[in-house]
């Protein structure tokens, strides 16, 4: 008794709680560091030449490595990427490089941006649209989602890998969303999905909404800051 209440004073129960919380957030940052390390040992001849532009909206180089392993070993033909940057300069790097017949398509609402990686991504298709208000594919309709004309080229693709990472979080309500009823009806017939920044919670909704419109998705990995979707897979490519 004496000691139970001791604890409610003092609070030792959630002092305890707190430092137990501490050490897991920081055998987590650990870990992640390490596998950073480890992708970065793995896609360093992929790096584009000079300086390497890497900010905090870029994937992490475990995603790019786990992507790259993809490329390997199910050997896409026609990867989509919503948001170009860093990784739309390392994967066309290893496309190229091993003379990979697959196409990479790269979405932005930043021509500007898209402009200047131009420069340093052979092969790559670049699409700039604008954010829609109102968009029909957003949350509920009363979000922003890229403006892509019905009558556009890429509307008769059939995509077999999608990475996922713009438009930016915070935008609006679930701002990723739309990406789902986009690729709806132009999945291959052993998709991948790559959407990152899943540690957010309205991430996780939208991960939720993917596997509830398109049910076949039963195969699922959790990797730092991302989810990686599939119909399910023979081989396993998630880096250690």
């Amino acid at each position: 008794m004496i000691k139970k209440i001791r604890d409610k004073l003092f609070g030792i129960s959630k002092l305890g709680y707190l430092i137990s919380e501490e050490g897991k957030r920081n055998r987590e940052l650990s870990s992640y560091n390490m596998r950073e390390l480890k992708a970065i040992e793995f896609l360093k001849d992929y790096f584009p030449e000079g300086f390497l532009f890497e900010t905090g909206f870029s994937l992490s180089f475990q995603t790019i490595q786990h992507i790259i392993n993809d490329l390997t070993i199910y050997k896409p033909k026609v990867v989509l990427e919503f948001g170009s940057g860093l990784s739309t300069q390392i994967l066309s790097n290893y496309i190229n490089k091993h003379q990979l017949s697959c196409k990479l398509i790269s979405i932005d609402d930043d021509q500007e941006w898209q402009d200047n990686l131009k420069q340093a991504c052979k092969g790559v298709d670049f699409h700039t649209f604008t954010l829609k208000d109102d968009h029909p594919y957003s949350y509920g309709g009363k979000g922003k989602w890229f403006d892509i004309p019905n009558n556009h080229a890429i509307n008769t693709v059939e995509f077999d890998l999608i990475i996922v990472d713009a438009p930016k979080g915070g935008l609006c309500r679930q701002s990723r969303i739309g990406f789902i009823p986009f690729v709806k009806d132009k999945l291959s017939n052993s998709p991948i999905v790559y959407l990152d920044d899943t540690h957010r919670q309205e991430e996780q909704e939208i991960g939720h909404f993917l596997v509830e419109t398109i049910p076949a998705f039963v195969g699922k990995i959790n990797g730092f800051n991302y989810t990686r979707y599939s119909f399910g897979d023979k081989l396993h490519t998630a880096p250690s």
